[in-house]
């Protein structure tokens, strides 16, 4: 292919540098010319801008509609002054068709799109190399870019870069190289962003190639075929979503390379590509990981890829390639821990001996000289995504949790720490302790005693001691700004006998009733600013509490499953104790915590305000009767992220029975066994903007066992308690062996009563299906004529497309899923993006 060009546009540019082509066993393969990306095609804005009383004088706000400081981003950067730092650029929801740059004496900017979404605010333009230029000449590669960032300590946030150049568009430009952003600062973060285009979508650069120029790249999109991350900065993409583009060449062909990095060799660092998912529906072995690229003699290319699922598209037995005459071996490439059909170990295939894989870090990279670390500021993204098409007009994609979260800490002061006095290496002790568990009375005294009345959070500390690690308990009350924290390798037991749970005036705790309610949490927390947290070991191991729910009940010769199991089959409830339960508790944290074998629910959070649930591990069998994983009700703001969640019922299920529910993020976690990630069935109040994304869910749990009621994603109600559910988006969805891949459900059980479930604003936009047992099938049944079922199918791609459908307005867009029934429509509407290439992370050791 035509060479690349980075003279043409400002004479402080080397001269002009070596062509570089993709060229196999010397003969020049000219690679599908596609259409450009789809982009978003609605230009409108929405009121999302700061309020000019809000804004403060370092904030200036572009809309194209007018409704802000200025209508292009460009307008904006011009009216940064020089030499300052702090300024922020709002820019409102649209499509904005310009050139923008941001120039080195601008340092400290940070761009931000208004929404959050990157596909809500998309600056896009059309140039290529070869693109004539007014008053002659062309471009150059350079020059095409669509944005260019000079600056030190420029941010980027939530904003799509796109260069629209399409080859078919314009058969007579041969120079078809097109980079939607050149960036070319030192500390600069790109970070839940998109960068869409094919050839040279992103160069990662420096004029000087021995300066320290280091960019990080988080939760982004990346999509291209040739050369698509090139340059020779030191580059992090971390978390992010590189997009093999298909351009059309059969197995074992070439469509492209992900990788040109051109490092000097003075620089130990170039290019880390690091706990990402390469997202590729092209044909098997038709992707390089990388090749070499020498526009100067110190060049060395040095690219490491790590902890990455790669696909079938990835040639791997041959990841890298020669170029222009320099041979990949002479570079500095290497992979490590890889997973996915596109990961290979071979002679080929250098890999990092785990002695060294500790100086290819983030952090390594982008220290420098002056130990820069934007990494503890990321929030990270699961292995399993794809990039989010271009959302139809009309449709809204779910924001979720309106709070900034980032990964929590373990409290700095510890109020109280208490020793553990038990052994338990078959999880029971002595008769005596069974029946009266001899860590109650000292943990309450400790919860007690270090109970805050202002802001402060302290932590009452559990830990091991040479006697053993466990603690054996019956109900606990955490209260306001107070921490339980188990040390690494501790293991807080439940009793087993159910009258240590009992609640007065209610059913028997243990037994079978018509009433229910009769058991106390073994945890229950009142009070803002509060936690159940654990210390994570650098091998993985946490703090555990674990509820026995697999234990014979003292006095009974039943488990506490056992009586669950029972309970059905007497149609009867089952009083058995949640694990833990939280009311009305702000800001409430639950960190780096495994939580096992439940006798009931594992975790239930009412009536607050402020939930984050992080590097949580819920290990429950997939068998074990209503053992709910995470039960959010009648709150807002909650994040569910970085966990892995196994249970005999749903994995998370939100209510909103007696109160609403709202502002709700579940994302990069993975589901075993379970019935779904769900909404209700209680919706009387409602349920509203709430985001699922790049989670994945298979229809076995760790052992094998597969859910009786195994389901993907789910929204659940009926007249008897339904109610109005609205805006919610599931986003990158990986689903393998699920029973019912989708259910939108109405008349849920069959219930009745005077309550109107209405499902509305339902968006389902990259999601994937394998290894569907046989007799899958999903539900979309809305309520009535009246009340349909409004529902957008994106980029949905299943094994089994069987479906019970009725009373549907159903959007389709790329979805093989186009049910049939009474009252149900299918629109063509347009949109972007493709079915999610997954990978499924076995559950992890605890």
């Amino acid at each position: 292919m035509p060479q690349p060009r980075l003279d043409e546009q400002r004479d402080h540019r080397r001269s002009r540098t070596r062509r570089r082509t993709l060229a196999i066993g010397g003969i020049l393969t000219v690679v599908g010319a596609g259409a450009a990306v789809p982009l978003f095609a609605d230009a409108s804005t929405s009121g999302s801008l700061p309020s000019s009383s809000a804004s403060s004088s370092k904030t200036l706000t572009v809309a194209a509609d007018g409704s802000g400081q200025y209508r292009t981003v460009q307008a904006a950067i011009d009216a940064v002054p020089a030499d300052t730092t702090g300024y922020t650029i709002v820019v409102a929801k649209g499509s904005y068709h310009e050139v923008v740059s941001v120039p080195s004496n601008k340092p400290g900017l940070t761009l931000k799109g208004a929404t959050g979404n990157p596909a809500d605010v998309v600056i896009t333009y059309g140039n290529a190399s070869g693109t004539a230029k007014p008053g002659g000449g062309t471009y150059g590669t350079l020059g095409s870019a669509t944005a260019t960032f000079a600056s030190k300590d420029f941010t980027a946030l939530g904003v799509t870069f796109a260069n629209s150049f399409s080859k078919a568009a314009h058969p007579g430009v041969a120079a078809g190289q097109a980079v939607a952003v050149a960036a070319e600062g030192d500390r600069q973060v790109f970070r839940h962003d998109r960068f869409l285009g094919h050839q040279d979508t992103l160069l990662a650069w420096s004029p000087t190639a021995t300066a320290q120029t280091r960019q990080y790249y988080y939760d982004d999109v990346l999509s291209g075929d040739v050369d698509f991350l090139f340059g020779n900065a030191t580059a992090v993409f971390d978390h992010g979503t590189i997009q093999a583009i298909d351009d059309g060449a059969a197995s074992g062909g070439v469509n492209g390379v992900l990788t040109a990095a051109n490092t000097d060799s003075s620089r130990p660092y170039g290019f880390l590509i690091a706990n990402s998912t390469v997202a590729s529906s092209a044909a098997a072995n038709t992707y390089y990981l990388g090749r070499p690229w020498h526009p100067t003699g110190t060049a060395v290319a040095q690219v490491v890829v790590r902890n990455t699922v790669l696909p079938a598209a990835i040639k791997h037995a041959t990841p890298w390639t020669n170029m222009q005459g320099f041979a990949w071996k002479s570079a500095r490439f290497a992979s490590y821990a890889n997973s996915g059909a596109g990961a290979g170990v071979s002679a080929n295939s250098p890999q990092l001996a785990a002695t060294r894989a500790a100086d290819y870090t983030a952090r390594k990279y982008l220290a420098g000289t002056d130990g820069w670390n934007p990494v503890s500021a990321a929030t990270p993204t699961p292995v399993a995504s794809a990039p989010v098409g271009a959302v139809p007009a009309g449709v809204t994609v779910a924001t979720g949790d309106t709070r900034t979260v980032t990964e929590p800490a373990t409290p700095s002061t510890v109020c109280a720490s208490l020793n553990s006095g038990l052994s338990m290496p078959s999880r029971v002790t002595s008769t005596a302790n069974e029946a009266s568990p001899p860590d109650t009375a000292r943990i309450q005294k400790a919860l007690d005693t270090c109970a805050q009345s202002g802001s402060a959070t302290v932590a009452v500390e559990l830990r091991s001691s040479a006697a053993g690690s466990a603690f054996l308990s019956g109900p606990l009350t955490a209260h306001k700004g107070e921490v339980l924290l188990l040390d690494s390798g501790v293991t807080l037991f439940g009793s087993r006998n159910p009258a240590s749970y009992q609640v007065s005036g209610k059913p028997t705790c243990g037994t079978l009733s018509s009433g229910e309610g009769g058991c106390a949490p073994l945890i229950h927390v009142s009070g803002a600013n509060a936690g159940v947290e654990a210390v994570r070991a650098s091998n993985g191991t946490q703090g555990r509490i674990d509820g026995r729910g697999d234990q014979t009940m003292l006095g009974s010769s039943t488990t506490w499953w056992g009586l669950a199991t029972a309970a059905k089959t007497a149609g009867k409830n089952q009083n058995n104790p949640r694990l833990l339960q939280a009311d009305s508790s702000d800001n409430f944290t639950l960190y780096h915590v495994d939580l096992l074998n439940s006798a009931n629910f594992h975790v239930v959070y009412q009536g607050g305000n402020g939930f984050t649930v992080w590097g949580v591990r819920i290990k429950t069998p997939a068998n074990a009767r209503n053992t709910d994983g995470i039960d959010p009700a009648g709150s807002t703001n909650i994040t569910i992220n970085d966990s892995s969640i196994q249970d005999g019922d749903d994995g998370v299920a939100i209510k909103g029975g007696s109160a609403a529910s709202s502002n709700i993020t579940v994302e990069n976690s993975h589901f075993y066994g379970t019935h779904g990630i769900s909404i209700g069935s209680e919706t009387s109040s409602g349920v509203s903007n709430v985001l699922f994304r790049d989670n994945t869910l298979t229809g076995t749990d760790s052992s094998g066992i597969f859910s009786s009621s195994s389901t993907g994603i789910r929204i659940k109600s009926s007249s008897s308690n339904g109610g109005r559910v609205s805006d919610v988006s599931y986003l990158n969805t990986c689903l393998s062996g699920v029973q019912a891949p989708l259910v939108f459900d109405t008349h849920y059980s069959n219930g009745s009563g005077s309550h109107t479930p209405y499902f509305t604003g339902i968006l389902v936009d990259g999601l994937s299906g394998v290894r569907s047992p046989s007799g899958a099938k999903s539900t979309l049944v809305g309520f009535s004529t009246g009340l349909p079922l409004g529902l957008t199918l994106e980029n949905v791609g299943l094994d089994t497309t069987s479906a019970t459908a009725s009373y549907a307005k159903i959007n389709t867009y790329n979805s093989n899923l186009r049910p049939s029934g009474t009252g149900v429509t299918l629109t063509a509407v347009n949109g972007g993006g493709s079915v999610p290439s997954c990978g499924f992370p076995a559950y992890p050791a605890l």
